[in-house]
């Protein structure tokens, strides 16, 4: 019996969504169609793929031998058609980024995506936030943006590192004339120290965390309300140095500098858009 590239194409979707039914949703099928279509599958191979159960699927020896062999050509031939339709069209469609809180809130994401939606004002950007590494693939993400600290869940994607960034101390004048001077690392100690959870260990264990917050305006909003010493990366707030009310703690300590990684399944078979957005993110980062 001759195997259909369907009936293999089925298979792959139901073992990356976890289930026929789930499979079945995201395609947009009835579920006894996914069902015959991998039970045909499996009468032509001569062997049984997949153990089914009430809710949830699992994989047979040939059945994990079959879908690491089919996987990744049929995301690559699914991915080559999808860029080929677009290479025709101006820029269109749904764009999805995963990009951490810390990013999220700062100015130079928020440069970056009026800059991508002034340029392709008919794509349609979907921008959620996620602090760990993600599944692109099985999750539908085109890409993400991730600190270097945190493991990528899929080696094979590829990993662009941004270029670093650096964190500094600031506060307002009042509250430094109002608390304990502070002239070495040490003396943060006697102060309220607000980071994120990828900068504050740059501080060392020593320095106790008051607030730990994804959010950069919430750190830097209280700064400027004389609540405590917010630890941020430059370019959030470098801008306002000089001409508001917040100044530089320590100016000569140095810290470690982090770096930003741009993260997308393959570097072949991008589409039009998405190749649009990395390039404004090496351009505005790197």
């Amino acid at each position: 019996m001759k195997t259909h590239f369907d009936d293999l194409w089925m298979f792959t979707q139901a073992v990356l969504h976890g289930g026929i039914s789930a499979a079945a949703n995201a395609n947009g099928l009835q579920r006894s169609k996914v069902s015959r279509r991998i039970q045909t599958l499996e009468e032509s191979l001569g062997c049984e793929l997949l153990i089914r159960t009430t809710r949830t699927i699992e994989l047979t020896g040939p059945g994990k031998h079959l879908y690491q062999l089919a996987y990744e050509q049929m995301y690559n031939i699914e991915q080559g058609i999808k860029a080929m339709k677009e290479s025709h069209q101006d820029y269109v469609g749904v764009l999805r980024l995963a990009v951490p809180s810390a990013l999220m809130t700062s100015q130079v994401f928020n440069s970056i995506i009026t800059e991508y939606s002034s340029k392709f004002p008919n794509v349609q950007l979907e921008v959620e936030n996620h602090q760990g590494s993600i599944d692109l693939k099985r999750q539908g993400f085109d890409l993400q943006v991730l600190p270097e600290v945190v493991t990528i869940t899929d080696e094979s994607y590829v990993q662009f590192s941004l270029q670093p960034y650096q964190s500094h101390l600031v506060a307002s004048q009042k509250y430094l004339d109002s608390h304990p001077p502070c002239e070495t690392l040490a003396d943060l100690k006697s102060h309220r120290i607000f980071a994120n959870r990828y900068n504050a260990k740059l501080l060392g264990k020593d320095i106790p965390i008051h607030l730990k917050s994804d959010d950069l305006n919430l750190m830097y909003s209280l700064a400027l309300k004389d609540k405590g010493i917010a630890f941020l990366p430059k370019n959030h707030s470098l801008t306002s140095i000089g001409y508001s009310p917040l100044i530089q703690v320590l100016p000569n300590a140095k810290f470690p500098s982090l770096n930003l990684t741009l993260i997308y399944p393959s570097s072949k078979n991008l589409s039009k858009k998405t190749r649009a957005l990395i390039s404004i993110f090496k351009e505005k980062i790197a």
